[in-house]
């Protein structure tokens, strides 16, 4: 497969994606406004079909498969997010899938991956990296064509270039735009929007300190295949890049931040408390890399990427970090 992501790939997804998800809101925040004494303004992908994102890239491919293709299937490893999105997919085009998640993947996603009608299989590994290196070991057993979530040019034009050309169509102006990063495929294609219809934006991918694997990727000169990642609030991130993500990377990602738990944690607080708006970990670390400051620039977007989040976990952020409560 010719791996190859431009504008044009962006446009001729965006109709099999458009006719299947919402056009999500770009909403300006004053909470974040006023807080940085910027103009922020919130691309809110956590209100999409399946609550996040990632099911653009997954229409996106699904329908460019062939006859053949579709009779196999298709499978793929996620942390949630990307299995969501294929399971919502596969139903709408009538494609079988199976999707591998980590053992510890949380419940809210594997119950809506199950309750969307496609197989889960739960790998033997806690960790991201090492379930996807299972699912392709396993892959001949699992049956069907592998569907990366980052390493597929339908999937990056169809997740990072269809919201994109949503965000620069409403706000053509940004200087630079926040995109929370794991394997960096969002990020890649936003900036492969941002080059041809705001090239003065900035794109600004956000790691977390906790599984750095595109900042360790920028720092080392290669691609990082593997992260020994810590446990981390944010899952959906977690996981090291691949050699064609990271070569984009190179060519679209504009800068790479570091956010730390404490940051995503205050950020999804925040998300909720100050804007009633629900974010997952994953979702809320480009609002973290804001809030503390590693992002320049007077009008400033930021895609909160998903709000699949544990009922348990929300729980116990809002019990530990009171600090975004409103006063009164």
């Amino acid at each position: 497969m010719s791996f190859a992501v431009d504008f044009a790939l962006v446009e001729a997804v965006g109709e099999a994606v458009s006719r299947h998800v919402r056009r999500t809101p770009l909403l300006r925040s004053d909470w974040l406004s006023v807080r940085t004494d910027r103009e922020v303004f919130l691309k809110c992908e956590n209100l999409q079909v399946t609550g996040s994102f990632k099911v653009r890239g997954a229409l996106a491919a699904l329908a460019r498969l062939g006859a053949e293709e579709r009779r196999r299937g298709v499978v793929a490893a996620s942390a949630g997010n990307h299995g969501l999105g294929l399971a919502h997919a596969a139903a709408v085009h009538g494609v079988a899938a199976t999707v591998v998640v980590p053992r510890s993947a949380p419940a809210v996603k594997v119950d809506g991956i199950a309750a969307l009608g496609a197989r889960v299989v739960r790998s033997p590994h806690d960790g991201y990296d090492d379930t996807e290196t299972w699912t392709l070991e396993n892959l001949g057993r699992l049956g069907g064509l592998w569907l990366s979530p980052c390493e597929d040019p339908a999937v990056i034009a169809g997740n990072g270039g269809t919201t994109a050309r949503e965000i620069f169509a409403d706000a053509p102006a940004l200087d630079a735009l926040v995109v929370p990063c794991g394997g960096g495929g969002c990020a890649i294609g936003a900036g492969v929007v941002a080059r041809r219809m705001s090239p003065a934006t900035r794109i600004v991918a956000v790691n977390t300190e906790a599984s750095p694997g595109m900042w360790l990727s920028w720092q080392e000169g290669r691609a990082r295949r593997r992260v020994a990642s810590r446990p981390t609030v944010a899952e959906g991130l977690e996981g090291g890049v691949g050699e064609q993500a990271y070569a984009l990377s190179r060519r679209y990602i504009d800068e790479v931040r570091l956010v730390s738990e404490a940051a995503i944690r205050r950020a999804v607080v925040g998300c909720l408390l100050r804007e009633r708006l629900l974010v997952e970990g994953s979702g809320a670390a480009g609002v973290a890399a804001l809030l503390d400051g590693h992002v320049e620039g007077r009008r400033i977007g930021v895609v909160l990427t998903g709000s699949n989040i544990d009922r348990s976990r929300l729980g116990e952020l809002l019990a530990r970090d009171p600090t975004e409560r409103p006063e009164g």
